[in-house]
Formats: C-alpha cells, sequence, structure tokens
C-alpha cells in the first residue's frame, strides 16, 4: 500500500511539473489559513476561515480574504456546498514600456518588430503605483470520496466559481522625456504627469477540479495526502490558468482541533500572471 501511494505521489508530480513549460518566473510563499467549522442537524455544516498569503517568502502580502459557506451532505459518499469569499488581492508596483511607430531612434531606445512588421522604437513608460483590488467570489461545488482497503480515501471536487473585482484608481506617473549624457546616451527618462488610470471591474468564471488521494486509517490522528487541482476558464474556451499540486499532512490534536502543513507548487497562467509559486502552507481548524 505504501508502494502505490507513493506512485500516486510521484505520478501527481510528473503532471504538474510537465504543464509548468516555458521559461517561466519562480518564487516562494507562505499561505496561512485559520478556520472554524459547526456541524448543523438535518446533514447540514457551515464553516468560516481567514487567510493571508504572501510572496517571495515574507517579502511582502500578495492577498487576504475572509469568508463563509454551507454545505449539506446528499449521502455517505457526496455533500454540496455555497460559499461566500472577500478577497483583497495586492498588485505590486509596475512598470509598463511604451513603444510607439514614429522614428524614435534618435533617442537610442530599444526597437520591437510589431504583428504588422513595422518597427516600434522605445519611447517612454508608465509607473503603475502599487495598489489594493476587492474581489468578490461566489462558489457552488460538488466533493465525493470513498475509503478503499480501509486506508486509502480518494477524493474528487468540482467546483464551479465566478469572481468580481471592483473597478478602482491606480496612481499612475508617465515617463517620456528622455535625458542624455554627454556622450549622446539615453541615461533614463524623467517623468512628465501624473495620473489617475482607471482600472475597470473583471469578472471571471472558473471551473475548479480536484483529485485527491489521503491515507486514512482509523485510530490513526496523522492523514498524509496528496491533491491535483485544474482551473479552467469557462470564459476563455475553457484555458487552463492554474494547475495547482498540494502535499501534506493533516494532523487531529484533539476531535475539536486540527493543524495542517504542506507544499503547494501552484502554475499559474492568467490575469494575475505568468509563474511558478513553491508554497509552505500552515492551516489551524477548529471544530465545534
Amino acid at each position: 500500500m505504501k508502494r502505490r501511494i507513493l506512485l500516486i505521489i510521484s505520478l501527481s508530480q510528473f503532471l504538474i511539473l510537465s504543464t509548468a513549460w516555458g521559461e517561466t518566473d519562480n518564487t516562494g510563499a507562505v499561505w496561512t489559513e485559520v478556520g472554524i467549522s459547526k456541524s448543523l442537524p438535518h446533514n447540514l455544516s457551515i464553516d468560516a476561515s481567514f487567510e493571508h498569503r504572501t510572496l517571495d517568502w515574507f517579502d511582502w502580502s500578495s492577498r487576504w480574504n475572509i469568508g463563509a459557506g454551507l454545505s449539506y451532505k446528499i449521502s455517505k459518499y457526496f455533500k454540496v456546498g455555497v460559499s461566500y469569499t472577500f478577497i483583497q488581492k495586492h498588485y505590486q508596483e509596475e512598470n509598463k514600456y511604451k513603444y510607439g511607430s514614429l522614428d524614435y531612434s534618435d533617442y537610442q531606445g530599444q526597437s520591437v518588430v510589431g504583428d504588422d512588421g513595422a518597427t516600434y522604437y522605445f519611447k517612454g513608460y508608465n509607473n503603475d503605483a502599487a495598489n489594493w483590488a476587492n474581489r468578490h467570489r461566489v462558489a457552488f461545488d460538488i466533493t465525493g470520496s470513498k475509503k478503499f482497503r480501509k486506508v486509502l480515501r480518494i477524493g474528487i471536487r468540482e467546483r464551479y466559481q465566478f469572481t468580481h473585482q471592483a473597478a478602482r484608481d491606480v496612481d499612475r506617473i508617465k515617463y517620456r522625456e528622455p535625458v542624455f549624457n554627454p556622450q549622446g546616451e539615453l541615461i533614463e527618462y524623467e517623468d512628465e504627469e501624473s495620473t489617475i488610470d482607471h482600472k475597470l471591474a473583471k469578472n471571471r468564471h472558473i471551473l475548479r477540479s480536484r483529485l485527491k488521494f489521503s491515507f486514512d486509517k482509523k485510530g490513526l490522528n496523522w492523514e498524509p495526502y496528496v491533491s491535483l487541482e485544474a482551473h479552467n476558464n469557462l470564459g476563455d474556451k475553457m484555458h487552463l490558468d492554474k494547475v495547482r499540486m498540494q502535499v501534506g499532512v493533516d494532523y487531529k490534536i484533539t476531535k475539536q482541533h486540527e493543524l495542517g502543513l504542506g507544499y503547494i507548487f501552484n502554475h499559474e497562467n492568467d490575469d494575475d500572471g505568468d509563474q511558478n509559486i513553491h508554497a509552505i502552507s500552515v492551516g489551524y481548524n477548529f471544530k465545534f
């Protein structure tokens, strides 16, 4: 049985790493979560959670969120749920480079060839200040799980996720005036004006499919697991926005208190960027 579990973990890692093609940025992260849950009559349960994420390990906060959910157990093997989450997403300061079709070669700037075959010359950049974006997320899911050979639990989950990112204003400085040294070489660009960039609201429809394997032996407080999850963008012809692999263990201190520790590999290729995130996850859950 141990060999089978190791084989499943190795296969999942291979599938994840095979999707992270190309020259993708890699960064470390720490994801922490605190949750509470309560069982109710009539096969119902409620839960709430708070989560905080960092990037570049502890260098800066990438997001925090708070949410609540309600689930209903249909049968021994299946349950359905609905949840709402408020998210604040942090965007770092960003430089967006500008190119023009006019002949700016006297500026000694770099040039690129556009899709139309024309040459465009570098003529400055926009600097957007760091900012926070508010997101409202609603999710509906169905989860199924079954235990095999009294120790191996296999779980599947399909989740439809709708996220609305509110419009926001971002401080922007336009750098357009070139500065040259005595030799006539371009040194930098000076700021031309300060403006406000109006970011429009946007919506995202995602289908999240997850497969999870865990070692769930009766009487054992430790539950090691491995999971594989795909995020498909329903609004973009099922484009694969994210692939996530997680390996970890949950430990039941008592019936009410549970700790979790794991490693997450998150390959992103969506509006938030193209990057590989290697995250350490730490969680605590209280059941009452």
